[in-house]
């Protein structure tokens, strides 16, 4: 069953962004050079050779065996194969292409309509028997052009995301997707021409999506923990020992050119140019359930969650712990409460593929967002628990009751109390509005 808008990048951002993101206007808040040569310098004065190698290695052999369908290998070099491998470590353990891409038709082999608002409608494309070439391939994730259709470039398909991976890593994604059994799927042609959207936007030079510009390194290493550190939307903290440092950029390069955190996690995402650094990972989206997945996960919508908000984010909680982390992420379940509650839309989909993704590289995901500087001010607030799905009040809490197929009537005293977009109604929660703006603003 397809999963809209997963990780769908709204299409005002991407218009938007076709000036603001490679010609950025007004001051540009500078990080200390002091402090950024210094964590650039450890990192280079590391030794790369050794346990790059061993990290390629071993990211590849996981990849291999977590590849939905048997790929093809025959007379393909021990290099050719661990890039394979490393290619479907990223497809199906740190980027979910398939949650977009999959269909009833097979893995990968596309379909899934997206549609634009009333501008047009966009089709998740057959990425099996990939016929592009790898430069083209490589022109598309970093500028967005579309060598299917010419009436503008990509919208939905999160490429301002993807463009940040090193070479190496986007080389790896097409020789995995190069190498998966082709399926035929005809897709339908896009319906995006009301939206005059220019061929592509050129690559930067730099990084230039956050509140500090940085120049990427001249490196085309995989999982660059240097990479890392240069596309890291917030400034660096400066007290990281050795170890911190690597697994903090390291995590900071999956994060944001790979798991797209942002994109769920930060409300509204996007300035009209940049990342929204001053609301960065305080959570807040709202997700609509696609309804054939509702009586599945049981839920109708669902919140994003606060995770660096000084005072409401989930790693600034006392409890927190890398530990509990990896648990949750692992049975894709709130499983520090009693009883456990599965992870609200999306996430207990993503988790679900985080949990294939080795221990070093969730850690450094941990690692990162704990080192991203707290969240203050308006955009530190407690989310609302995700809206709970009901054939019947049999199947809600006692005390409540089922309305259009959502359980009602908890006790409140605010609207925080509430499910996602209800509301706090004498001290019960009630339905949200058909005209409600928290709806209104749903994915």
């Amino acid at each position: 069953m397809r999963i809209p808008f997963v990780w769908a990048i709204p299409v005002a951002c991407v218009v938007a962004c076709v000036s603001g993101c490679t010609q950025p206007s007004g001051a540009v808040p500078s990080e200390s050079s002091i402090n950024t040569l210094s964590l650039e310098n450890r990192l280079a004065a590391e030794s790369r050779d050794d346990s790059d190698e061993v990290g390629v290695r071993a990211r590849a052999a996981q990849g291999l065996r977590i590849s939905p369908v048997a790929v093809r290998t025959s007379g393909l070099t021990r290099r050719q194969m661990l890039r394979v491998g490393l290619g479907s470590y990223i497809v199906n353990g740190t980027a979910d292409c398939n949650g977009c891409h999959g269909s009833a038709a097979g893995f990968l082999a596309g379909g899934n309509p997206f549609s634009l608002g009333g501008a047009g409608v966009v089709y998740a494309r057959n990425l099996t028997g990939l016929t592009l070439t790898e430069d083209q391939f490589m022109e598309t994730m970093r500028t967005g052009k579309d060598h299917r259709d010419q009436s503008g470039m990509l919208v939905v398909m999160p490429w301002l995301i993807f463009r940040w991976m090193s070479d190496e890593d986007l080389k790896a994604v097409y020789a995995y997707l190069r190498a998966v059994p082709p399926v035929q799927n005809a897709v339908r042609s896009d319906d995006k021409s009301n939206l005059h959207l220019p061929p592509a936007v050129p690559f930067p030079g730099k990084y230039t999506d956050g509140e500090i510009d940085r120049p990427l390194p001249h490196e085309a290493r995989s999982f660059s923990p240097r990479r890392g550190l240069a596309i890291a939307p917030r400034a660096h903290p400066e007290d990281l020992e050795d170890d911190e440092l690597r697994s903090y950029a390291l995590g900071s390069y999956i994060a944001n050119s790979m798991t797209a955190c942002n994109e769920c996690h930060t409300n509204p995402d996007r300035t009209p140019s940049k990342i929204n650094t001053a609301a960065y990972l305080s959570g807040g989206t709202v997700f609509g359930v696609p309804p054939p997945l509702q009586p599945v996960l049981h839920q109708v919508r669902a919140m994003s969650a606060n995770l660096v908000g000084e005072q409401y984010g989930f790693f600034n909680e006392p409890e927190d712990s890398y530990d509990r982390f990896r648990t949750i992420i692992q049975t894709r379940s709130h499983a520090d409460e009693t009883p456990p509650r599965p992870l609200g839309f999306p996430m207990v989909l993503i988790a679900g593929n985080l949990s294939k993704v080795l221990d070093d590289d969730l850690r450094a995901i941990y690692d990162y967002v704990k080192g991203v500087p707290s969240v203050t001010g308006t955009a530190d607030q407690p989310r609302q628990d995700y809206a709970r799905y009901c054939q019947s009040s049999t199947d809600c809490n006692a005390g409540e009751s089922c309305a259009s197929n959502e359980c009602i009537g908890k006790a409140c005293a605010v609207d925080i109390d509430c499910d996602t977009c209800q509301t706090c109604a004498g001290g019960a929660c009630a339905a949200p509005a058909t005209n409600s703006a928290c709806l209104a603003s749903a994915r």
